[in-house]
């Protein structure tokens, strides 16, 4: 079976599809045309980059010998291994998958701040709210107003870079950053 994809895309769009990826490998799977492929700890991978005609061409490539790849589809199976911190209810659920929403809340972040850094407009704000949101809904007691602040600041961050306010956009960015500091020294 070989899955091959090649199509123009946002580069926002491809940096999520990658992080997607590295998350997944991360927690020791990959999904392929919908089946799921579990990784072995250590990988061969191979990096080709090549400059012909004008044209930068990038691949990465995972080996994983074919008896590792599961014969349906990723329904039922649980995605990678959790470790339940200690200040967490062993019944608490968020609605999401949590591993995956973070990588793209800290892409987005990242992004975010490099457009106020270089004073360019910060193109997916719909879309990093909507993540901000979700991840919202599966925060506990201790540390949602905490977060409900950070979201807050980072609506602020939004709204600033779009009226070209770089100063105080990037004073706001240094905040949150302050505020997700302290918050994961805090709680994890």
């Amino acid at each position: 079976m070989a899955v091959k994809k090649e199509k123009k895309v946002p580069r926002i769009n491809a940096a999520m599809d990658l992080a997607r990826l590295s998350g997944q490998v991360s927690d020791g799977f990959i999904e392929i045309g919908g089946k799921r492929a579990e990784l072995p700890e250590y990988l061969v991978v191979k990096k080709v980059l090549k400059v012909k005609n004008n044209e930068v061409t990038f691949e990465f490539v995972l080996k994983v010998k074919a008896d590792k790849v599961a014969g349906r589809g990723t329904e039922g199976k649980k995605a990678g291994n959790h470790k339940q911190s200690s200040r967490t209810r062993k019944d608490f659920k968020r609605p999401y998958k949590s591993k995956k929403l973070k990588k793209e809340i800290s892409m987005l972040w990242k992004a975010l701040k490099r457009c106020v850094k270089n004073g360019e407009s910060f193109r997916d704000r719909k879309g990093f709210l909507r993540a901000l949101e979700k991840y919202g809904k599966g925060a506990e007691k201790d540390w949602k107003a905490d977060w409900e602040r950070c979201v807050e600041l980072v609506r602020e961050v939004i709204e600033l870079s779009k009226a070209g306010k770089r100063d105080e956009a990037a004073d706001r960015c240094r905040q949150v950053d302050q505020l997700t500091k302290a918050c994961h020294k805090k709680y994890k």
